[in-house]
C-alpha cells in the first residue's frame, strides 16, 4: 500500500510505502506523528463506517420512536389504552426493530400503523413511515464513509488538519501497485470530495503513542472520544461534557484490556527471528527479566509481574518496561496480524540505548512474522538497529526509510532508503555543532 499526501498539517508532500517496515525519521514538529494519525484515521473510519452508519440510523429511529410515545402519552389515557403503551414503549419498540431484519421490520411497523389508524393519529403514522424509510434506505457508501472519516479526523486532529493560514487544498491518495484505491480532497478541515475505488488493505490499526497510558486505564476508559460525537454538533459543543481523548488512545486501552481473556503463550508461531519455535512473548520476558504484564479487572489496573510472588502496579513500573509490556499484551490479545497495521510513535523517549536496540529487534521480528509496522523516531540508535536487523532477518526488501525535512514553515517527507546516512547527518547536527562549533 502506498500513501500520497499533500498539504496535510505542516506536510507539503509525502509518498510513503506501507508494505512491511516503514521508518519515518526527523526532528520534532516536522509532521512524523501526523502521518501516523492520518493513516490511523483512514483505517479506523473505513472499517467502522458500517457500524457508524447503523449507529446514526438507529439514533434517528430512536428519536422518532420517543416522539411518537410522548405524543401518545399526552393525548391518551394509557390505563384505558394499554395496547398503546405496550406497543410504543420506546425500550421495547426499539428492541423489536433491532431484532428484526428486512420484511420483518416492515411487518412490525405495518402492525403499528394499523393500530394508530384506529385512533386516526396522522402525525404519529407519518413518523412511523419515516422510521420505515430510514431503516429501508441504503445510503451511498461514499457518503457513509465520508461521515465516519470526518469524525475520525476530528477525533485525531481536533478540527486542525488543514495547513495554517492557507486556503490550499489538501490531498490524500491511497494506491496499491498500479491500482488506485482512494482519493480525498480537503479544504479548511472539511472533506470536499471522497472517491473509494476499492477496499483498503488493512482491516485494523493500532497506534502506540506512549506507554504511560497503561497507568491511566480508568481515566481513559471513562473518557469519550470525538469519534462518538453525535452528528451536527459544533466544535464548541463537543468541548463540553465528559473528558475527551483521541480515538487511538481509547482503542489501544481497549485492546490491552482484552489480553486478560487470552493465554500468555498462545501465539507459539510468533518468534524473534521468524524461524525458531520460541514464542515472541517469551523473548520479551527474557529481555525484561520478568514475568510480563497482566490486567486486573477488579483493581482496574495493569500489573507488572517481576516474579511469581512479586508484582507492581503500572504507576510503580518503569516506563521502559511498559513499552515492552504493550507489545506483549497486543500479541497476547491477538490484535497483530498481516492485515493489522501497528503504528509506534517515537518509542525511544522511554528507553535507554540498550533497550532501544532490543526494541528495534522486536519490531523487526514483528515484520518478519508478517506484521506491518510504521515507526517514527529521532533516535540514531533505533534507526541504525532497525537497519541492521532488517538485513540480518532478511526483510530489507520490505523496509523503507524516510526523512522529514523542514524549512521552518512546512516540511517534506523524502524516501532515503538508499542512503540512510542522510538521517544520521540530520540527527547528529546538534551534537556536531556543540562539539566542533
Amino acid at each position: 500500500m502506498k500513501l500520497k499526501i499533500e498539504n496535510i498539517g505542516m506536510i507539503r508532500s509525502a509518498d510513503i510505502k506501507l508494505d512491511g517496515l516503514t521508518v519515518i525519521a526527523g526532528e520534532n514538529d516536522t509532521g512524523k506523528s501526523t502521518v501516523g494519525k492520518l493513516i490511523f484515521s483512514l483505517v479506523k473510519a473505513f472499517n467502522r463506517y458500517e457500524e457508524d452508519f447503523n449507529e446514526s440510523r438507529y439514533s434517528r429511529v430512536l428519536d422518532l420512536i420517543e416522539k411518537i410515545y410522548f405524543q401518545l402519552r399526552r393525548i391518551y389515557n394509557f390505563e384505558k389504552h394499554t395496547e398503546l403503551q405496550e406497543q410504543f414503549n420506546p425500550k421495547f419498540f426499539f428492541k423489536e426493530i433491532k431484532e428484526k431484519k428486512g420484511a420483518g421490520i416492515n411487518g412490525v411497523i405495518d402492525d403499528k400503523i394499523v393500530l394508530l389508524e384506529e385512533f386516526n393519529d396522522v402525525e404519529s403514522i407519518e413518523s412511523l413511515y419515516m422510521i420505515r424509510d430510514i431503516l429501508n434506505k441504503d445510503e451511498d457508501k461514499n457518503i457513509t464513509i465520508k461521515r465516519a472519516l470526518t469524525k475520525a479526523f476530528i477525533s485525531e486532529f481536533y478540527f486542525d488538519l488543514s495547513p495554517k493560514n492557507s486556503d490550499v487544498d489538501s490531498l490524500v491518495n491511497v494506491s496499491e501497485g498500479f491500482n488506485n484505491i482512494l482519493d480525498i480532497l480537503l479544504n479548511d478541515n472539511e472533506i470536499k470530495s471522497l472517491t473509494l475505488h476499492d477496499d483498503l488493505q488493512f482491516n485494523d490499526v493500532t497506534f502506540i503513542e506512549t506507554p504511560i497510558f497503561l497507568q491511566m486505564y480508568d481515566l481513559i476508559r471513562s473518557a469519550s472520544t470525538l469519534f462518538e460525537m453525535p452528528e451536527g454538533k459544533s466544535e464548541r459543543m463537543v468541548k463540553m461534557g465528559r473528558p475527551k481523548v483521541a480515538l487511538h488512545t481509547k482503542d489501544l486501552i481497549s485492546k490491552l484490556d482484552s489480553a486478560q481473556y487470552s493465554d500468555l503463550f498462545q501465539r507459539t508461531l510468533f518468534s524473534l527471528d521468524g524461524v525458531s519455535e520460541t514464542p515472541l512473548i517469551e523473548d520479551i520476558l527474557e529481555i525484561t527479566q520478568g514475568k510480563g504484564f497482566s490486567f486486573d479487572r477488579k483493581e482496574k489496573d495493569f500489573y507488572y509481574h517481576k516474579n511469581e510472588n512479586t508484582k507492581f502496579k503500572s504507576i510503580n513500573t518503569a516506563t521502559g518496561l511498559k513499552s515492552f509490556g504493550i507489545i506483549q499484551l497486543l500479541i497476547q490479545a491477538d490484535f497483530l496480524d498481516e492485515r493489522s497495521l501497528l503504528i509506534i510513535d517515537e518509542p525511544e523517549i522511554h528507553l535507554h540505548p540498550k533497550w532501544q536496540v532490543e526494541y528495534a529487534k522486536l519490531i523487526v521480528a514483528l515484520v518478519k512474522n508478517d506484521i506491518p509496522v510504521l515507526i517514527t523516531s529521532h533516535s540514531p540508535e533505533i534507526i541504525q538497529a532497525l537497519s541492521v536487523f532488517s538485513e540480518e532477518y532478511g526483510i530489507q526488501d520490505r523496509t523503507a526509510f524516510y526523512l522529514t525535512e523542514s524549512d521552518g514553515v512546512s516540511s517534506q517527507i523524502n524516501d532515503v532508503t538508499e542512503d540512510i546516512n542522510k538521517i544520521f547527518t540530520t540527527l547528529a547536527e546538534p551534537l556536531h555543532n556543540l562539539v566542533w562549533g
